[in-house]
């Protein structure tokens, strides 16, 4: 029946071809974004490790990811660690690493922190080569994964950040994540390149972030509450509330994603029901033929679900291919600026290809039915 089912489907070639081709439009657009929710999907995954293993202190007002040029002062560092359950209040600051934007992707960051207390935080990256920064250590700087590959750096090596050296002393694993793309450097250091890019800022002894670590076995969300009730003028930002944050990120990508997908059923459903009720049509008197020689009803129905589900198949395939094609293209370009927006995986490769093929037998359903129960008598009067 498989081979009788292409020979019909070649009978009418031009037809199933743009059947077809109405099927592939969907099910590229529906990879192509596939594979962008992926990479979104992994950098959000990879940043709950970082961003929801502590509590984040903050101005009032900002955000996990961003603040409205506001700082805390630095007295808010032993208000926070007099917290009971608090293990260590780590200053921090961040500024970019380039005044120029880095375009589409994680931004780079230059981040300090306080290294006499930071080695619990600095330790929740994996390292990948050399060591995490040490108290005491100044003009020193541990690279991830994203900028040692962009520098091209090697332990013992300088890098410029700003127009000043550093020696890498380390490089952090891949985490696919916001940390991929930050250069660590104590507190002291990073204040100091922003003031030397904001000569007119008048600049005290703030931070831009205080990251709390807990003692072992502490509740970090009671944690939180107590920080909050305890600190006055600071926004606390639990892992709870981190992740939520994170995960609105995602939130639009998935539902463009789920868009597409809803386009790719109407307009792929429709072309096929079109199709497959036109062929029943022409047909007609084939099928009366076929059931007056004692063809069984489901031999008819299977018939043309067969075909239904191959023309969403053969659809769903040459979508999948040419939107790898793209994806794997758009990802060489973009490869010069180390920025990878895209990522394939099994889901992105299998999925497109049986949403198409159950696309194409549920279309099918509907013409299947009624070729399967025509009456051979009125099936053998038609024209």
């Amino acid at each position: 029946m498989f081979k009788y089912v292409l020979r019909n489907m070649w009978r009418r070639k031009a037809r199933t071809f743009l059947t077809v081709f109405g099927i592939v439009v969907g099910i590229f657009a529906l990879t192509v974004l596939g594979a962008l929710s992926a990479r979104l999907n992994q950098q959000v995954n990879g940043a709950r490790t970082w961003y929801s293993s502590k509590i984040s202190v903050v101005p009032k007002g900002s955000s996990l990811f961003g603040a409205d040029n506001s700082y805390l002062e630095l007295s808010k560092v032993p208000e926070i660690q007099a917290v009971p359950g608090v293990k260590n209040a780590v200053a921090g600051f961040g500024l970019p690493l380039s005044d120029q934007s880095s375009g589409f992707g994680t931004p780079e960051l230059i981040i300090g922190a306080d290294l006499s207390k930071a080695k619990d935080e600095l330790e929740l990256i994996r390292i990948k080569e050399g060591r995490i920064l040490q108290d005491g250590d100044q003009g020193k700087v541990v690279l991830g994964s994203t900028l040692a590959e962009k520098f091209d750096a090697k332990i013992g090596e300088t890098v410029e950040l700003r127009g000043e050296p550093f020696e890498v002393v380390g490089i952090y694993e891949t985490t696919l994540s916001a940390p991929d793309s930050f250069a660590f450097v104590s507190y002291e250091d990073a204040l100091a390149l922003f003031r030397a890019a904001n000569p007119y800022f008048q600049v005290k002894e703030i931070a831009a972030t205080i990251d709390v670590i807990p003692e072992p076995g502490v509740d970090m969300e009671d944690l939180a509450k107590r920080i909050d009730e305890s600190v006055s003028g600071v926004k606390v930002i639990s892992p709870a509330e981190a992740e939520k944050q994170i995960s609105q990120f995602s939130l639009i990508f998935n539902a463009i994603l789920l868009g597409i997908g809803f386009i790719a059923l109407i307009v792929g459903g429709l072309s096929i029901i079109n199709t497959m009720i036109m062929s029943v049509s022409e047909r007609t008197q084939e099928i009366g033929l076929k059931k007056a020689v004692g063809a069984e009803t489901g031999s008819i129905l299977g018939e043309y679900l067969t075909e239904a589900s191959l023309i969403g198949f053969f659809g769903g395939i040459i979508g999948m291919l040419l939107g790898l094609l793209a994806v794997n293209i758009l990802n060489r370009v973009t490869s010069s600026n180390n920025v990878t927006i895209f990522t394939v995986t099994w889901m992105v490769v299998v999925g497109p290809v049986i949403f198409a093929t159950i696309l194409g037998t549920a279309a099918g359903v509907f013409p299947a039915l009624r070729a399967a129960h025509l009456k051979p008598v009125d099936a053998l009067k038609e024209d």
